[in-house]
């Protein structure tokens, strides 16, 4: 296993200013009014992205949902329209991913103090890469139904009533609905929209103390940003992304190191990050726009040197040729020569061949969960199962062409973090239970998932236990697989 059990402890940190933020949604509810200094000043606004899921019980095998985000502009109620300067300028977002895990559009925005009457959002390339599978309890899509649909860029506007005094540090909540950007008939998605009415939606940070886990003065939980490590500066750590630019993080005495740090010969604290290696890291935004460093995962050596793509498994691998296909969900870029930068997309298909590997690890991010799985310490792609998303070093790579998938070689194989969504059953700890997954999942009967003490986010609830039975809720979890139960191992929960 790389990954050993730890204890998460999130600091608070000091709350420097406080005032209220309102948002109204497309509904036009009111609110707001500014509180001091309207007449000049700035604020400062954060902005991190999330997503609504279509209801588990629509029976639908997403495997990612992609848009570039171009721009989000506010519009004030007097004067020119203002930019946000987003994370990057090429901002590609997996919009399954944040049904779970929020992430970062833009930090630190300074704003002129005043009201805001709209947000304009303007997108291009939406794409929804699925399958089908109408027999329950049979595992991967079936044959021939993998697939993408792609929908033109655009502009959505949202109704606001967003007043932002001087000195003001806060942040905002973009949120995507899914099943309102889809055309469906059954199980088929036959278009996607994302200018369709009621597609995107606001709201303000941090959320009302019913609906997080967060302490004072933090406003997301933004978890397992995986990337590069660009530079390393005293406790301060840069981790580049591929998609999403980079996030810019600080450790305290509450941040934690996993024990992975040990094996590859270090200490369990910040001497541990070391620059021009992949990691994976859980932060906590603040209320002031910067973050705090909550968990640090290095990744093996073997995974760690080059690139690196991650991807969900599809289908039941194939033992004859040793390969086996994924979506690509997320993926690092090397530091120079590398194979995929400019080549690869999110949401390609891709058919990996594994060549004499090495046995499978487990990037558990100390998450605690039973030991002998079938897919810990293998070398077997029969090991591997549809829904399980595992991230592989690249030795060799030709992209995808038009609907032909690309294909990719590989001596390593690690056991990443699936997002998906489901109905709760029971809300309970350290074990609660869920039921209908995604239909290509193979999972016709109900599932149990371990969590681990300090080592879980919650959003849309303040604990998991507060979350309702028969509800819908998305989760960031390691599927471990049978023969072991639990066969998940949750660290993010967000009731919806």
């Amino acid at each position: 296993m790389w990954g050993v059990p730890m204890t998460r402890q999130t600091s608070a940190v000091v709350l420097l200013l406080f005032t209220s933020i309102l948002l109204a949604s497309c509904s036009g509810a009111p609110g707001g009014g500014c509180v001091s200094n309207c007449g000049g000043g700035n604020a400062t606004l954060s902005f991190v992205l999330t997503a609504t899921p279509p209801a588990p019980t629509l029976g639908l095998s997403v495997q990612t949902f992609t848009a570039t985000v171009t721009g989000i502009s506010l519009t004030p109620s007097t004067g020119a329209a203002v930019n946000v300067p987003l994370n990057t300028t090429a901002y590609i977002a997996e919009l399954n991913r944040v049904t779970s895990d929020s992430t970062l559009l833009a930090a630190a925005v300074s704003v002129p103090a005043g009201t805001y009457t709209q947000m304009t959002v303007t997108f291009s390339a939406p794409r929804v890469t699925f399958c089908t599978q109408a027999n329950p309890g049979v595992p991967g899509c079936a044959a021939g139904t993998l697939a993408s649909i792609s929908g033109t860029a655009g502009t959505a506007t949202i109704s606001t009533n967003l007043s932002v005094s001087d000195s003001l540090e806060t942040g905002v909540a973009l949120n995507v609905n899914l099943a309102n950007a889809l055309t469906l008939s059954g199980q088929t998605i036959s278009a996607v929209n994302l200018g369709a009415t009621n597609v995107f939606t606001a709201s303000a940070l941090p959320p009302s103390s019913a609906k997080t886990d967060l302490a004072s003065g933090e406003l997301a939980h933004v978890d397992d940003v995986m990337g590069l490590v660009t530079s390393v500066s005293g406790s301060t750590l840069t981790v580049q992304t591929s998609t999403r630019g980079s996030i810019t993080a600080t450790a305290n005495s509450s941040t934690q190191f996993s024990g992975d740090c040990t094996t590859l010969g270090f200490a369990q604290n910040f001497t541990c990050v070391k620059a021009n290696t992949v990691a994976i890291v859980d932060t906590l935004l603040n209320i002031d726009g910067t973050f705090t460093l909550v968990f640090y995962q290095p990744l093996p050596t073997q995974l760690s040197s080059g690139d690196l793509i991650e991807g969900v498994v599809t289908g039941v691998p194939n033992s004859v040729t040793n390969q086996f296909t994924v979506v690509v969900t997320d993926s690092v870029f090397a530091g120079s020569a590398s194979l995929l930068q400019g080549r690869v997309n999110l949401g390609d298909q891709i058919q990996i061949t594994l060549s004499s590997p090495d046995p499978f690890t487990i990037i558990a991010k100390g998450l605690t969960f039973p030991t002998g799985s079938a897919f810990e310490h293998s070398t077997s792609v029969a090991s591997i199962l549809p829904g399980q998303t595992v991230a592989f070093p690249v030795l060799t790579f030709a992209a995808q062409s038009g609907a032909t998938p690309g294909t990719a070689t590989s001596h390593d194989l690690a056991l990443r973090f699936t997002r998906f969504s489901a109905v709760m059953g029971t809300p309970a700890l350290p074990v609660f239970s869920a039921t209908t997954f995604p239909p290509f999942f193979g999972l016709a009967t109900g599932q149990q998932f371990q969590t681990t003490s300090g080592r879980l986010s919650v959003d849309g609830a303040s604990s998991l236990t507060s979350i309702p039975a028969g509800s819908t809720f998305s989760t960031t979890a390691l599927y471990i697989g049978l023969p072991v139960a639990p066969q998940f191992a949750a660290q993010s929960v967000r009731a919806h």
